[in-house]
Protein backbone atom coordinates (compact mmCIF):
# COMPACT_ATOMS: atom_id res chain seq x y z
CA UNK A 1 0.00 0.00 0.00
CA UNK A 2 1.36 3.20 -1.06
CA UNK A 3 1.78 6.51 1.55
CA UNK A 4 -0.63 8.93 2.56
CA UNK A 5 -0.31 11.83 -0.30
CA UNK A 6 2.10 14.53 -0.02
CA UNK A 7 1.10 18.10 1.59
CA UNK A 8 0.79 20.72 -0.99
CA UNK A 9 4.00 22.26 -2.02
CA UNK A 10 3.85 25.23 0.13
CA UNK A 11 3.24 22.73 3.29
CA UNK A 12 4.46 24.85 6.22
CA UNK A 13 3.41 28.72 6.85
CA UNK A 14 3.61 30.89 9.58
CA UNK A 15 1.25 30.57 12.15
CA UNK A 16 -1.72 33.59 12.47
CA UNK A 17 -1.90 33.39 16.34
CA UNK A 18 -1.34 37.21 17.75
CA UNK A 19 2.43 37.11 18.51
CA UNK A 20 1.54 38.28 21.88
CA UNK A 21 -0.20 35.21 22.90
CA UNK A 22 2.87 32.87 21.66
CA UNK A 23 5.09 34.82 23.39
CA UNK A 24 3.04 34.48 26.37
CA UNK A 25 2.41 30.26 26.13
CA UNK A 26 6.43 30.19 25.39
CA UNK A 27 6.53 32.10 28.40
CA UNK A 28 4.87 29.51 30.82
CA UNK A 29 6.81 26.73 28.85
CA UNK A 30 4.81 25.45 26.19
CA UNK A 31 6.09 25.00 22.79
CA UNK A 32 4.88 27.18 19.87
CA UNK A 33 4.83 26.19 16.18
CA UNK A 34 6.92 29.10 14.69
CA UNK A 35 6.85 27.49 11.15
CA UNK A 36 3.71 25.08 10.91
CA UNK A 37 2.56 22.76 8.84
CA UNK A 38 -0.68 23.25 6.59
CA UNK A 39 -3.62 20.91 7.58
CA UNK A 40 -5.98 19.92 4.45
CA UNK A 41 -8.48 18.28 6.10
CA UNK A 42 -10.70 18.26 9.90
CA UNK A 43 -8.30 16.41 12.21
CA UNK A 44 -11.71 14.70 13.39
CA UNK A 45 -10.03 12.07 15.82
CA UNK A 46 -7.69 14.49 17.77
CA UNK A 47 -10.86 16.52 18.22
CA UNK A 48 -12.91 13.56 19.46
CA UNK A 49 -10.17 12.22 21.49
CA UNK A 50 -9.33 15.27 23.59
CA UNK A 51 -12.77 15.76 24.00
CA UNK A 52 -13.00 12.15 25.38
CA UNK A 53 -10.20 13.13 27.73
CA UNK A 54 -11.71 15.68 28.81
CA UNK A 55 -14.74 14.10 30.02
CA UNK A 56 -13.23 10.98 31.20
CA UNK A 57 -10.92 13.10 33.54
CA UNK A 58 -13.58 15.13 35.05
CA UNK A 59 -15.58 11.77 36.17
CA UNK A 60 -12.44 10.73 37.51
CA UNK A 61 -11.92 13.54 39.90
CA UNK A 62 -16.08 13.20 40.91
CA UNK A 63 -15.90 9.19 41.31
CA UNK A 64 -12.31 8.31 41.10
CA UNK A 65 -13.61 4.92 42.51
CA UNK A 66 -15.92 4.06 39.38
CA UNK A 67 -12.92 4.67 36.96
CA UNK A 68 -9.87 2.81 39.29
CA UNK A 69 -10.29 -0.18 36.89
CA UNK A 70 -8.90 2.23 34.26
CA UNK A 71 -5.63 3.04 36.18
CA UNK A 72 -2.80 0.86 35.15
CA UNK A 73 -1.04 -0.96 37.70
CA UNK A 74 2.52 -2.57 37.41
CA UNK A 75 2.02 -5.34 39.32
CA UNK A 76 -1.39 -6.69 37.23
CA UNK A 77 -1.55 -9.12 35.04
CA UNK A 78 -3.69 -10.25 31.93
CA UNK A 79 -7.08 -8.50 30.99
CA UNK A 80 -5.97 -6.35 34.15
CA UNK A 81 -2.74 -5.34 32.86
CA UNK A 82 -4.11 -4.39 29.19
CA UNK A 83 -7.01 -2.87 30.55
CA UNK A 84 -5.17 -0.55 32.67
CA UNK A 85 -1.94 -0.20 29.76
CA UNK A 86 -5.07 1.23 27.58
CA UNK A 87 -7.33 2.80 29.90
CA UNK A 88 -5.05 4.94 31.68
CA UNK A 89 -4.64 7.20 29.44
CA UNK A 90 -7.79 8.59 29.70
CA UNK A 91 -7.32 9.73 33.23
CA UNK A 92 -5.19 12.53 34.57
CA UNK A 93 -4.31 13.35 38.04
CA UNK A 94 -5.90 17.27 37.76
CA UNK A 95 -6.63 20.04 35.53
CA UNK A 96 -3.31 21.22 35.16
CA UNK A 97 -2.00 18.13 34.22
CA UNK A 98 -5.10 17.23 31.51
CA UNK A 99 -4.45 20.75 29.94
CA UNK A 100 -0.51 19.92 29.30
CA UNK A 101 -1.42 17.22 27.87
CA UNK A 102 -4.47 18.42 25.47
CA UNK A 103 -2.14 21.32 24.48
CA UNK A 104 0.64 18.95 22.89
CA UNK A 105 -2.14 16.42 21.73
CA UNK A 106 -4.15 19.20 19.82
CA UNK A 107 -0.89 21.46 18.48
CA UNK A 108 0.86 18.17 17.11
CA UNK A 109 -1.75 15.64 16.71
CA UNK A 110 -3.89 17.38 14.35
CA UNK A 111 -0.88 17.52 11.80
CA UNK A 112 0.38 14.32 12.14
CA UNK A 113 -3.50 12.94 11.11
CA UNK A 114 -4.05 15.02 8.54
CA UNK A 115 -0.53 13.60 7.14
CA UNK A 116 -0.99 9.79 8.26
CA UNK A 117 -4.46 9.41 8.19
CA UNK A 118 -7.12 9.29 11.14
CA UNK A 119 -7.06 5.31 11.64
CA UNK A 120 -3.29 5.10 11.53
CA UNK A 121 -3.02 7.98 14.08
CA UNK A 122 -5.68 6.12 16.60
CA UNK A 123 -2.69 3.04 16.08
CA UNK A 124 0.19 5.43 16.51
CA UNK A 125 -1.20 7.14 20.14
CA UNK A 126 -2.40 3.26 21.62
CA UNK A 127 0.91 1.37 20.49
CA UNK A 128 2.67 4.62 22.14
CA UNK A 129 0.72 4.83 25.47
CA UNK A 130 1.11 0.66 25.89
CA UNK A 131 4.76 0.69 24.81
CA UNK A 132 4.74 3.90 27.53
CA UNK A 133 3.34 1.46 29.87
CA UNK A 134 4.97 -1.08 29.17
CA UNK A 135 8.39 0.45 30.01
CA UNK A 136 6.68 1.89 33.40
CA UNK A 137 5.91 -1.11 34.73
CA UNK A 138 9.72 -2.54 34.21
CA UNK A 139 11.32 0.46 37.01
CA UNK A 140 8.07 1.48 39.15
CA UNK A 141 5.61 -0.16 41.00
CA UNK A 142 3.77 2.94 41.32
CA UNK A 143 -0.08 3.24 39.32
CA UNK A 144 0.24 5.33 36.31
CA UNK A 145 -2.09 7.90 34.67
CA UNK A 146 -2.61 10.67 31.91
CA UNK A 147 -1.95 10.58 28.16
CA UNK A 148 1.77 11.74 28.47
CA UNK A 149 2.67 8.22 26.95
CA UNK A 150 0.74 8.30 23.92
CA UNK A 151 1.23 11.99 23.36
CA UNK A 152 4.68 11.49 23.20
CA UNK A 153 4.80 9.13 20.51
CA UNK A 154 2.78 11.31 18.42
CA UNK A 155 5.20 14.65 19.03
CA UNK A 156 7.87 12.37 18.35
CA UNK A 157 6.50 11.41 14.82
CA UNK A 158 5.68 15.01 13.96
CA UNK A 159 9.14 15.71 14.44
CA UNK A 160 10.20 13.06 12.30
CA UNK A 161 7.30 13.39 9.53
CA UNK A 162 7.91 17.18 9.31
CA UNK A 163 11.56 17.70 9.63
CA UNK A 164 11.09 21.32 8.43
CA UNK A 165 8.48 22.76 10.81
CA UNK A 166 10.50 25.14 13.59
CA UNK A 167 9.55 25.05 17.30
CA UNK A 168 9.64 28.09 19.91
CA UNK A 169 10.44 26.31 23.24
CA UNK A 170 12.88 26.25 25.95
CA UNK A 171 13.05 23.91 29.48
CA UNK A 172 14.68 26.31 31.43
CA UNK A 173 11.35 28.33 32.93
CA UNK A 174 9.95 31.54 32.78
CA UNK A 175 12.42 33.68 34.18
CA UNK A 176 15.53 32.46 31.20
CA UNK A 177 12.37 32.87 28.77
CA UNK A 178 11.41 36.09 30.05
CA UNK A 179 14.87 37.11 29.04
CA UNK A 180 15.00 35.44 25.83
CA UNK A 181 11.83 37.53 25.37
CA UNK A 182 13.78 40.64 25.87
CA UNK A 183 17.06 40.10 24.41
CA UNK A 184 17.31 36.90 22.23
CA UNK A 185 14.74 38.42 18.92
CA UNK A 186 16.09 36.46 16.94
CA UNK A 187 15.80 33.56 18.27
CA UNK A 188 12.10 34.03 19.53
CA UNK A 189 11.26 35.04 15.34
CA UNK A 190 13.17 31.79 14.27
CA UNK A 191 12.50 29.43 16.81
CA UNK A 192 14.92 25.97 16.73
CA UNK A 193 14.13 23.30 13.99
CA UNK A 194 12.06 20.83 15.25
CA UNK A 195 14.96 18.04 15.03
CA UNK A 196 16.63 20.35 17.83
CA UNK A 197 13.36 20.38 20.02
CA UNK A 198 12.61 16.71 20.33
CA UNK A 199 16.40 16.17 21.16
CA UNK A 200 15.98 18.61 23.64
CA UNK A 201 12.77 16.71 25.51
CA UNK A 202 14.33 13.53 24.85
CA UNK A 203 17.68 14.97 27.33
CA UNK A 204 14.67 16.16 29.63
CA UNK A 205 13.04 13.07 29.80
CA UNK A 206 16.47 11.22 31.14
CA UNK A 207 16.84 14.07 33.51
CA UNK A 208 13.38 13.30 34.95
CA UNK A 209 14.45 9.33 34.77
CA UNK A 210 16.46 10.29 37.25
CA UNK A 211 14.43 11.52 39.26
CA UNK A 212 11.35 8.88 38.69
CA UNK A 213 14.26 5.97 39.46
CA UNK A 214 16.32 6.76 42.76
CA UNK A 215 14.39 10.63 43.84
CA UNK A 216 10.64 9.07 43.43
CA UNK A 217 9.87 11.28 41.16
CA UNK A 218 6.09 11.61 40.21
CA UNK A 219 6.67 12.11 36.40
CA UNK A 220 6.95 8.48 34.34
CA UNK A 221 9.56 9.75 32.43
CA UNK A 222 9.98 5.94 31.30
CA UNK A 223 5.89 6.48 29.81
CA UNK A 224 7.46 9.51 27.63
CA UNK A 225 10.23 7.07 26.61
CA UNK A 226 8.36 4.67 25.71
CA UNK A 227 6.00 6.36 23.85
CA UNK A 228 8.53 8.04 21.95
CA UNK A 229 10.68 5.03 21.22
CA UNK A 230 7.00 3.56 19.72
CA UNK A 231 6.72 6.77 17.71
CA UNK A 232 10.08 6.35 16.14
CA UNK A 233 9.49 2.50 15.16
CA UNK A 234 6.16 3.26 13.72
CA UNK A 235 7.53 6.06 11.76
CA UNK A 236 10.45 3.83 10.00
CA UNK A 237 7.73 1.24 9.63
CA UNK A 238 5.97 3.60 7.21
CA UNK A 239 8.34 5.13 6.12
CA UNK A 240 9.73 0.75 4.86
CA UNK A 241 5.74 0.86 3.56
CA UNK A 242 5.27 -1.53 5.84
CA UNK A 243 2.00 -0.40 7.63
CA UNK A 244 -1.34 -1.46 6.34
Amino acid sequence: MSNPPSLPPEGYRIPSQNKWFRHGLFLVGMPVEIRQTITVKKPWFTWIFSSLLVLCSIAFWVDPDVWRPLVFHPASTGLTWWLGAFGYTFLHADPLHLAGNLYFLLIFGNNVECRFGRRRTMGLFFASSVTGAFLHGLANVHPLIGASGGVFGVVTFYALLFPHARILWLPFGWMVNAGMLLLGRKFVARGMSVKAFIILYFALQFLLLHQQIFLNGTVSALAHLGGGLAGVVIWWAWKKNWLP
